[in-house]
């Protein structure tokens, strides 16, 4: 946050260079040529983590960073406002302490889709001013961002295109001056599913805080309209200021005394006067300035030098025609300098997350404790920004989850599923970032905080993302804490305050058994400085007492340092008596602040560094536990406390040691199992050639694989041969072809070998096709079977659940135990008595009909859908129902209610106008989607639904109609919506379409479950020799 407020204080951003917009001049030329400023990102990935220099046109820069110095910029080399910043690297401001003192290696990129780049195609109607420009020689200079963007070096500085955040910090490692010029991406947020969904790459608090009180200057934001403007003034006004109107009344206990609560107003304003003394509240315009783009789509950046002259920056944004994307010419001395496209660019892989512990390492979470994920700031360029995990009873709660948190807790081999909720304590955009990703993610979270600060944070994260309050709030399950109360969760108990910061911020004091901790939060902890505030008026005798009665005396402290007035300076930590001292861990700090003779420790980050308190396990601990594992399984969700009594009676407890088996491939099954700690694995044999030839030759003679029906269901429609043939090689990842209920053992070994041989192929690389060869050659007249290991399952995870419907169920693969393990076993007579009259058998009947159809593979043709995590799949094909649809017949009609979607599975379908009675026709629709008109015909992998009609209870606006007759895939609107709700980042995807795709890959399957290793490289022959190609193509 706005930490360095104090530092610089009697210079504020000077207004002797102001950024104005002019009327636009537009120099004439007959080239036409356009230089794209970065090339496509590389289909191979490349190592390291560090900014790439490259001219526009892709080439590598003959300039080097000067980084070979590590001091901090003192107060005189911070420049002002009317400062003239040269675009040489070796002018730039040395780096930080901490700094790699060379820059680091390129990385690879993701584009991200411009998803609203249709609306503003529409918005900006004037002429395109860079189609008449002359090519610059050589062309601008641009730098990748590691964690995304691109900064481009211009004669009036830099200008950064997307915030991803923590942005800055590859400025100040790299020895970049971070830039006074932003460019908004027109999509604030990440939308595409995967690990990036729900990041913010317009962040833009922190770019702001470091110009004004590292250089004393403003930003300048160039967005794309007044509305973009009026939002992010909306989201500073939240993390800068806090709440217009701030009321903290409504997070005490109900009855507290006024003068027993903080006047938070008051002392919001205290840190808010700038420069200190003079009694002036600091205001946005003191930091933020914008330039909004034109009717033209252009934004003209000028900059007044000292002697009076001045430079011009043009910016055209424009969508190039045949495309949906746009992008942004850059127009310097009249030429056009580069392009660079709207889309922020993000690693492929989440950055500066550590590489994941061994796979088989299982990390067994205390009874009580805290995991430290990260314990720095935001402008420390080497630290990992702050986040926690606090541990009740083995279930954690994640506090100001840093952003890539999910990823974070892989690495640490901490299943996600072991989460139960996430604490934010403020929303400043180093606590808060990763909370709106999280809440984007896989399962519906449970938020918690006080009434006031969820409160700005739901305003600031509507403003910034543009999606409606109420839709975002749906997102997640918001429990408010209150100031004064005792809240008991998990066998512990809570105790929240609020701690004394630039905006409303909350820390607690948590208990278990004779053991406790107390977590500061952002907290200026400064007894002089209280009582001094107390004595101006700033803090009445309630809160001068609170603050100063801080409980040093707990057995865990996680306390904050930083620098005054809204950080606690570790001087006084430092004064401390050494028994507090050795219970003392600090927080939010770089490395570089802990001087030896201050003897203080910071917070230990990392799995293996788990902070830990030995507690005597409760009697209620090994039921708490079951009760954790069954209600964290869709399937179960509808289970109700009634039900609570069963389950613990009827769940048996069993152990297994590493390397042993658990289930074997053609045993009677009648039992289901999930895992409370420790791992298992899934074990497939690839048949033998013989073994398989023959298989093969039978499946000829048979014509195509008929699904099997579970027993007593008999021949129902849902298996009509008009679907897609169910029996198809699927195409999918391993992971995928037996995901955590699949036991398709033929399938799954179907993808072994392609798997086999793609790692076979990535191995040979170019010019080794004769290895290659040999090696299929062994493999194939080997007559010994190869057992390989195709899924993996860990805590939180179940199997065997087809047992408990399927009288005759044989198991189809081996499970053995990775790791020693622990489980939970339900007998199938002891669960079907538990779900009598419940829906959970309907549920598995239907995920078992899913199956026979092979929705799972029909999932993984659609562009979108394929990208949902295993546990999303299986939810989604549990609520899919068959159908089948004659030639000219209606899935749905205009003007209809909203009742189902669909995923079509065979046939042709498409949008038609249906004619009315009398001959007339009603006015066309408005396709309200965003990016490319519909498709002429709908193939199979398609999803068609109407999304807002179904959140709007609106009617439709579109007649889907079977061209050819064919299958598809119903789900219902209410199926639907309660997939969204465990799905939010789906629909968040999805929102406002009424198609998506089939993925543009996928091709016709093929008609055999087991194919030879042989045809598998001849098929694909013709992707090309490179062995790595090939290797990627057979892999997906």
């Amino acid at each position: 946050g706005p930490c360095m407020a104090q530092v610089f204080t009697d210079n504020s951003p000077s207004k002797e260079n102001p950024i104005v917009a002019k009327p636009m001049s537009r120099p004439n030329s007959s080239s036409r040529k356009i230089v794209p400023i970065l090339n496509p990102p590389p289909s191979s990935e490349q190592g390291g983590e560090g900014s790439q220099a490259q001219t526009l046109n892709g080439s590598d820069s003959k300039q080097s960073l000067d980084t070979s110095q590590n001091e901090t910029p003192d107060q005189s080399e911070a420049p002002s406002a009317a400062t003239s910043v040269s675009p040489s690297p070796a002018t730039f401001p040395r780096p930080l302490p901490g700094a790699p003192s060379t820059p680091l290696t390129p990385t690879t990129m993701k584009r991200v889709a411009g998803f609203d780049s249709a609306m503003l195609r529409a918005h900006f109607q004037g002429d395109d001013l860079s189609l008449d420009l002359p090519m610059m020689e050589p062309p601008l200079t641009a730098y990748k961002q590691p964690r995304g963007g691109v900064v481009v070096e211009t004669k009036i500085g830099n200008i950064q295109f997307g915030m991803p955040p923590e942005t800055i910090k590859d400025c100040l490692a790299n020895g970049l001056m971070v830039p006074q010029y932003f460019v908004v991406p027109t999509v604030a947020f990440v939308r595409e599913l995967g690990p990036n969904i729900g990041m913010n790459v317009a962040e833009f608090e922190f770019p702001a805080y470091c110009n004004f009180f590292f250089y004393r200057r403003r930003v300048t934001l160039i967005v794309a309209s007044k509305e973009i403007e009026r939002r992010i003034r909306k989201v500073f006004q939240e993390t800068l200021f806090g709440p217009e109107n701030v009321d903290v009344t409504q997070d005490f206990v109900e009855g507290t005394p006024k003068e027993n609560m903080p006047d938070m107003q008051r002392e919001l304003n205290f840190f808010r006067v700038f420069p200190p003394g003079s009694g002036k509240l600091m205001q946005l315009g003191d930091l933020l300035e914008f330039i909004v783009f034109d009717e033209d789509g252009v934004a003209e950046i000028e900059k007044t030098n000292e002697d009076g002259t001045s430079d011009l920056v043009q910016l055209q944004w424009r969508v190039p025609s045949g495309q949906t994307e746009g992008e942004y010419v850059i127009i310097q001395d009249g030429m056009n300098g580069g392009i660079v496209p709207d889309g922020v660019s993000l690693p492929k892989e989440p950055f500066n997350v550590p590489s994941a512990i061994h796979d088989n390492a299982v990390f067994e979470p205390p009874l009580f404790g805290v995991t430290v994920l990260g314990s720095s700031h935001g402008f420390d360029p080497t630290g990992r920004t702050s986040g926690y995990v606090l541990w009740l009873n083995k279930r954690g709660y994640m506090i100001d989850p840093p952003p890539q948190s999910t990823a974070l807790l892989l690495a640490n081999n901490i299943p996600p599923s072991l989460i139960t909720g996430v604490i934010v304590t403020h929303c400043h955009a180093d606590h808060d970032a990763g909370t709106f990703q999280k809440i984007l993610q896989e399962g519906r979270i449970t938020l918690m905080t006080t009434q006031t600060i969820h409160d700005s944070f739901l305003r600031k994260y509507a403003a910034l993302s543009g999606l409606d309050p109420n839709l975002l709030r749906k997102s997640y399950q918001f429990r408010p804490v209150k100031i004064g109360e005792s809240i008991k969760m998990r066998g512990g108990v809570f105790k929240f305050f609020y701690s004394l910061h630039a905006i409303p911020c909350v820390g607690f004091e948590v208990f278990l058994g004779d053991k406790s901790m107390v977590f500061s939060a952002d907290h200026m902890n400064d007894p002089e400085k209280i009582k001094a505030l107390h004595a101006d008026g700033h803090l009445n005798d309630w809160r001068k007492d609170q603050l100063l009665n801080f409980p040093w005396h707990r057995d865990i402290i996680l306390h904050e340092a930083g620098i005054p007035p809204i950080h606690t300076p570790m001087e006084y930590l430092a004064s401390l008596d050494d028994d507090v001292k050795s219970r003392l861990y600090i927080v939010h700090v770089g490395s570089n602040s802990f001087k030896p003779e201050f003897k203080l420790k910071p917070a230990p980050v990392g799995v293996e560094n788990t902070l830990t308190l030995e507690v005597e396990k409760s009697e209620n601990a090994a039921a708490l536990e079951v009760l954790d594992l069954v209600t964290g399984i869709d399937l179960f969700s509808t289970l109700t406390i009634e039900h609570a009594r069963e389950i613990l009676q009827t769940a048996q407890i069993v152990k297994y040691k590493a390397g042993e088996c658990v289930i074997k491939k053609g045993d009677e099954g009648h039992s289901m199992m999930i895992i409370a700690s420790g791992k298992a694995e899934v074990r497939i044999k690839m048949l033998a050639r013989d073994e398989r030839l023959n298989d093969e030759r039978m499946n000829d003679k048979k014509g195509n694989y008929s699904p099997r029906l579970i027993p007593g269901l008999g021949k129902s429609s849902s298996f009509s041969s008009v679907g897609r043939n169910s029996s198809a090689l699927s195409q999918m990842s391993i992971a995928e072809a037996v995901n955590s209920d699949s036991e398709d053992e033929e399938e799954a070994a179907a993808m072994i070998q392609t798997e086999a041989i793609a790692e076979d192929m990535e191995d040979a690389g170019k010019g080794g096709r004769k290895d290659l060869n040999d090696k299929i050659d062994e493999l194939e007249k080997s007559g010994t079977h190869i057992q390989t290991t195709v899924k993996t399952f860990t805590t939180g995870d179940y199997f065997g659940e087809q047992a408990l419907v399927a009288p005759d169920c044989i198991r189809s693969a081996d499970i053995y135990a990775r790791t020693d393990m622990v489980c939970y076993q339900f007998q199938r007579q002891d669960f079907n008595w538990l779900l009598h009259g419940t829906n959970v058998i309907a549920k598995i009947e239907r995920m078992i009909m899913a199956r026979q159809d092979a929705v799972w593979e029909l999932i993984g043709m659609n562009s979108l859908l394929r990208l949902l995590t295993p546990t999303q799949k299986t939810q989604l094909e549990q609520r899919c129902m068959p159908r089948y649809y004659a030639e000219g017949e209606y899935v749905w009609e205009e003007g209809g209610p909203a009742t189902v979607a669909c995923l079509i599975d065979s046939g042709i379908f498409k949008f038609v106008k249906k004619p009315q009675k009398g001959g007339r026709r009603r006015a066309p629709s408005v396709f309200r989607h965003l990016g490319p008109p519909p498709p002429p015909v709908f193939n199979p992998g398609c999803f068609v639904g109407e999304i807002d009609a179904f959140l709007e209870d609106k009617k439709l606006q579109t007649t889907l109609c079977a061209k050819e007759g064919g299958q598809v895939m119903l789900i219902s609107k209410d199926d639907l919506l309660e997939f969204f709700t465990n799905a939010p980042g789906v629909l968040l995807a999805m929102l406002h379409t009424q198609f998506v795709l089939e993925e543009s890959k996928n091709k016709p399957r093929k008609t055999r479950k087991s194919i030879g290793l042989r045809k598998i490289v001849k098929d694909k022959e013709d992707m090309g020799k490179d062995g790595k190609a090939m290797a990627e193509c057979l892999a997906t």
